[in-house]
């Protein structure tokens, strides 16, 4: 059989999936994986949380485990502001937003002409998806 009658099949590349979670208003012992544990807050690991009070989020402990935590960031003070700038990658005071929430039927957020996130990730071939 000559070799060139052989298909060979190569599998594309696969990327990696992307998941990128923000919670408001979470505390940092608001989450499974920093209650009662050695993080670069608590480096003794001394407990934090009384077991009655303890919050179980299984689901976010796993996606953590699973991937990267981003301990050491500053967010805004209130929402608005903290989502455009994550999603736009700029300074607050960049994007036209804040330094208060935009409220219902408001005529104002992030510039048309802004390039987010999603928009990159669409590019390199990504579906994208926003909820909340």
């Amino acid at each position: 059989i000559a070799a060139s009658s052989i298909p060979v099949l190569y599998a594309a590349p696969s990327k990696p999936h992307v998941l990128f979670l923000i919670a408001d208003d979470y505390g940092h012992n608001d989450v499974g994986y920093n209650q009662n544990t050695k993080t670069v807050f608590n480096p003794e690991g001394k407990l934090t949380t009384p077991a009655d009070q303890v919050i179980h989020t299984p689901n976010i402990d796993q996606l953590a485990k699973e991937g990267v935590i981003l301990q050491n960031y500053y967010v805004q003070p209130l929402c608005s502001p903290t989502r455009g700038t994550c999603i736009s990658g700029r300074y607050p005071s960049h994007t036209g937003i804040g330094p208060h929430i935009i409220e219902a039927q408001k005529p104002y957020g992030l510039p048309l002409d802004e390039t987010t996130i999603a928009e990159v990730m669409q590019c390199a071939g990504y579906r994208t998806a926003l909820v909340g």
